[in-house]
């Protein structure tokens, strides 16, 4: 899998769709001598009617301290408890993006990109990101699991008991970080956090940086329904308020498009047979259902103890 990512401009998106829709439709209906929807049109027509839909980040917005890990029992590292004192205030987001596929509709890639910037000189830093590719053999188990923030600020997972003997076989870097969820010594941030997927990957980049994003595949990705995408960031203290913008969107499994309009497919412009037939990850792009968001968030502050 490529580490490129290739945001999609939705209003082409959104052209590039119709304009594949009425070609299959005026082929369809020349082939079948009628006005009735074919096959492929009808195929088509559900990744048009497919919508992709952002949650509110604002939802799941919690700062950070070292009080909130102390009433846990869990002590925090060192590192990070002198930027909490000194330097940084520290914050845990959780966006969630929605794919609402019409029936028949298939699609094998999710992807979502988001991009903080502050109005000060400094730009909020990505501390952490969940999911990547390290608890894909976690996630792959298909269980319930309650995803918390341990003491270095990395993610800890607690499962339930009955399911401890499935992670025997993990890596020893990854089991440390997986328990039964009597055992999970976290600050909780996701309960029943679950994949219901089989065979997926995952690459997902940004920590360190301003951006981050994430890309799913899965042959059959529209199982997923809601994905949460888990952020711990930072920013200078005295940063009341930050610039979020997001973008996702959903690419439709190719196999399955090309099988619904093959009565046509010999008689489409040359673009399309193109756009249809490459493998590079421009062409991949060629029908993208996008959800494009910006937010003001206000930063919660702590609460002063009298």
């Amino acid at each position: 899998m490529s580490d490129k990512i290739y945001p999609p401009h939705p209003q082409e998106a959104d052209t590039l769709l119709a304009g594949l829709l009425e070609e299959v439709k005026t082929w369809e209906g020349t082939l079948a001598g009628g006005t009735k929807l074919g096959v492929g049109a009808a195929a088509v027509e559900s990744l048009v009617q497919t919508k992709v839909e952002f949650g509110n980040p604002r939802n799941h917005l919690i700062l950070l301290t070292e009080e909130i890990f102390k009433d846990i029992g869990v002590e925090l590292n060192s590192i990070y408890r002198q930027q909490m004192r000194d330097a940084y205030d520290f914050y845990y987001m959780t966006v969630t993006v929605d794919l609402r596929p019409k029936p028949g509709a298939r699609f094998s890639r999710l992807c979502c990109e988001l991009v903080f910037s502050s109005e000060g000189e400094n730009e909020p830093i990505v501390e952490k990101i969940f999911p990547n590719s390290k608890w894909r053999s976690v996630m792959k188990l298909g269980v319930g699991m309650n995803l918390g923030l341990n003491g270095n600020l990395d993610w800890s997972v607690g499962i339930d008991a009955s399911q401890v003997a499935e992670i025997a076989d993990l890596p020893g870097n990854l089991k440390a970080n997986v328990a039964s969820n009597n055992e999970l010594k976290a600050f909780i941030v996701v309960s029943d956090y679950a994949y219901e997927v089989g065979g997926f990957e995952i690459l997902a980049q940004g920590e360190g940086n301003s951006t981050c994003y994430w890309r799913i595949e899965e042959p059959d990705i529209q199982k997923m329904a809601t994905v949460k995408f888990a952020i711990v960031f930072k920013v200078s203290k005295g940063t009341e308020s930050i610039n979020l913008r997001g973008i996702a969107w959903a690419e439709p499994n190719k196999n399955w498009l090309i099988s619904k309009i093959r009565n046509v497919f010999s008689k489409l412009s040359d673009s399309w047979k193109n756009r249809l037939q490459s493998e590079d990850e421009a062409a991949s792009k060629l029908a993208e259902l996008t959800a494009s968001e910006v937010w003001t968030l206000d930063l919660p502050k702590a609460t002063i103890k009298s």
